[in-house]
């Protein structure tokens, strides 16, 4: 299978080449998009062994996501794998997440946090489960983590949803419209990695970001799919 690796990026200068370094491991094509960051990421993404593509200016990891999904359409790829750039998606899973693809044939696969909820911020976990239910009864598929960014998307779900959010709330609303379309969606247990004693370094900020993606649920709920 040809795959690549997507990596969106807003100043990881601490982690990215960590990020990187494991993902090339698995995959040969690694891509960082970089979402005008200001500090050295780009740089040491390049130093890593990525290839790295620059936004101008910082517009939100589902403009990176696009910009990255329109770049993997291009050069032909079959599917990619998303994983941020902050250590919380560890690049050990890719072998699990590929494994399920190719077994199972689902047009997304999506690392399964909820498995081991108890790591997981209470701010982030709630939203989570409310989304795994509401999601679930949208779209008529068993959700089992409705906002974990670490996926593979095969090329018709990149061919068929343009991505139209530009921040968190992307993921969300990719996961509702290509369930609402009948496409197969699978999950695989991965390390949950929320480490105490440092600053995270995800930018989701939760109680605006929240509401994006309800806003996105209610959207799909009345609007007819795009």
């Amino acid at each position: 299978m040809n795959i690549c690796c997507i990596i969106p990026v807003y100043n990881s200068q601490k982690t990215i080449e960590a990020v990187v370094e494991g993902a090339r491991r698995f995959i040969r094509h690694i891509v960082v998009i970089d979402d005008g960051s200001t500090d050295d990421t780009a740089l040491l993404a390049e130093k890593a062994g990525a290839h790295v593509l620059q936004v101008t200016k910082n517009r939100g990891k589902g403009n990176a996501l696009h910009v990255g999904f329109r770049y993997a359409r291009t050069n032909q790829f079959d599917a990619v794998i998303t994983l941020d750039a902050d250590l919380q998606h560890d690049p050990f899973d890719i072998p699990a997440i590929i494994e399920k693809y190719a077994t199972e044939k689902s047009n997304i696969v999506s690392g399964n946090r909820l498995h081991d909820s108890e790591k997981i911020p209470r701010v982030r976990c709630v939203p989570n489960r409310l989304g795994i239910f509401l999601f679930s009864r949208m779209i008529g598929q068993t959700i089992y983590d409705s906002q974990c960014g670490f996926r593979l998307y095969d090329r018709q779900v990149m061919d068929t949803i343009t991505i139209v959010r530009d921040g968190f709330d992307a993921e969300s609303d990719i996961l509702l419209r290509a369930g609402k379309r009948g496409y197969r969606i699978g999950f695989v247990p991965i390390k949950t990695i929320y480490s105490e004693g440092r600053k995270s370094g995800s930018f989701y900020r939760p109680v605006r970001d929240t509401f994006h993606i309800c806003t996105v649920y209610l959207k799909n709920l009345f609007w007819k799919d795009r």
